[in-house]
């Protein structure tokens, strides 16, 4: 985290433990705030990458999971980027600027995908730097927010004064991008008629849009439609050639889908690890894998699982164990058969 973001967020009571924001002083109070629409939270989990370049449209179409060409300037999409066997090394948003791309993606990913995409530009003219340190993030939620904000950017339309993503959701969710000095402007702003809550909270929204979000301890482990990217835009099978491209497409055209994404609750006090297994009765190998998970709403923890489909009507599902606690699935709020 910026240090002088980091200074004025203890100014506003943030609770800062290893650069991430816990809570701005009452847990209690904004676990219950949490639910409603006027939310703004910090997002200095997230690293800013910057690819810019003359090729840095092809090279990026050549190299991710989504149809980068498609992309207009100033939208977003989901993407992923995948391996020679097509997991997921990275999920994150793509933004397309006027003269670059942006990717937001896990901190905790920012070094290793910065060095491991700088080896696949080769004689391109393209290059790729960490704007961390540049660019503040802030995530908003609610229709009120969102007003309020797009009144202050109509102000000052440059992208200096602020980059405003919009995320798939039911309840309207942005990212913001600016500048320490605008970000400062924004936050008095915006704080004066919502809620600060801590950055955890932004996970459990992801997981309720079923945004699947592959950071550190699931790189590697996903193929990208199994996070139901191909639904919300992440993946497309009618582009050219990219890492895992083959294993990938191969699955979609020849063979049969065999894993997807679901939204699921279970009765346990600390969310389950990334990685966390599944299991049934009468079956001795896993049938799924927890990908995140967050503190429920009211109580126990909520997390996005891939299941195996075969066992997705299974009513005994059970976390680590044959006997441990049980999942109860929900509906996401997009169809698994789009």
């Amino acid at each position: 985290m910026h240090d002088e973001w980091q200074s004025f967020l203890t100014q506003q009571s943030a609770n800062v433990v290893d650069g991430l924001v816990n809570d701005f002083g009452n847990p209690q109070t904004e676990h219950l705030h949490a639910n409603a629409e006027n939310i703004i939270t910090d997002l200095s989990n997230l690293n800013v990458l910057e690819v810019s370049g003359k090729d840095s449209g092809e090279f990026l179409h050549g190299q991710l999971s989504s149809d980068v060409a498609a992309l207009a300037e100033h939208e977003m999409q989901l993407s992923s980027w995948c391996n020679i066997k097509g997991r997921v090394i990275a999920s994150f948003l793509l933004y397309r600027s006027h003269d670059c791309f942006y990717l937001l993606l896990d901190k905790d990913l920012s070094d290793s995908v910065t060095k491991r995409l700088q080896m696949f530009v080769l004689r391109a003219e393209v290059s790729v730097s960490d704007r961390s340190d540049e660019l503040i993030r802030i995530g908003i939620r609610g229709e009120s927010l969102h007003k309020q904000v797009q009144q202050i950017l109509d102000t000052d339309p440059s992208e200096a004064a602020g980059i405003l993503l919009r995320l798939q959701d039911t309840i309207p969710r942005s990212i913001i991008l600016c500048s320490l000095d605008h970000a400062i402007y924004l936050w008095q702003q915006l704080s004066a008629q919502g809620n600060c809550v801590g950055t955890h909270h932004w996970a459990r929204y992801n997981i309720e849009a079923g945004i699947a979000w592959v950071g550190k301890a699931g790189s590697e482990e996903f193929l990208p439609q199994s996070l139901n990217l191909d639904l919300l835009g992440g993946l497309s099978f009618e582009k050219g050639c990219y890492p895992g491209q083959e294993i990938i497409a191969r699955m979609h055209f020849r063979g049969k889908l065999k894993q997807r994404l679901f939204l699921s609750t279970v009765a346990v006090n600390e969310p389950a690890a990334t990685g966390s297994k599944l299991y049934t009765v009468d079956v001795k190998q896993r049938i799924g894998m927890v990908v995140n998970a967050s503190p429920a709403s009211d109580q126990g923890c909520i997390m996005l699982v891939v299941l195996e489909l075969a066992y997705a009507d299974n009513v005994h599902i059970h976390l680590g164990a044959e006997d441990g606690p049980a999942l109860e699935l929900h509906a996401l709020p997009y169809s698994l058969d789009s």
